[in-house]
């Protein structure tokens, strides 16, 4: 799923920190159910990567199609080892350090909450990649 910032904290972070429901490509979880999340950043590879695999799927001979139809998910999950970054522990770092903790005060105001939760999480990525 492709997020934006806010969304992922109001329909994924905020319920599955607080163990609600919350859904999942339409699926609805919780957090109780779940052996682990990840919050995956997609690398600049991805969007590529993942159109050829779609394409040799509709698009390559008999015998191609079938073998990206029955090894799809071990495709999937190559793909996103390749060309995406966990940022799970940062996320949910920036939230629980800088978002929960304002959000009972500012209800209203979720927008600078959340900007202050990525401005965390950025800095956060920046030191971690040095």
């Amino acid at each position: 799923m492709d997020l934006q910032w806010a969304r992922l904290m109001t329909e994924i972070v905020t319920p599955y920190d607080s163990g609600d429901m919350f859904f999942v490509d339409g699926a609805p979880v919780k957090a109780t159910e779940l052996d682990q999340l990840k919050i995956l950043l997609n690398g600049p590879e991805f969007d590529r990567a993942f159109a050829a695999l779609n394409w040799n799927l509709k698009h390559g001979d008999a015998k191609s199609r079938g073998m990206h139809a029955k090894q799809y998910p071990t495709f999937v999950e190559a793909m996103l080892r390749e060309h995406c970054v966990d940022v799970t522990s940062q996320v949910i770092s920036a939230f629980r350090t800088a978002v929960k903790p304002r959000l009972r005060d500012h209800l209203p105001d979720t927008k600078t909450i959340f900007d202050a939760g990525i401005a965390l999480l950025v800095e956060g990525m920046k030191a971690w990649s040095k």
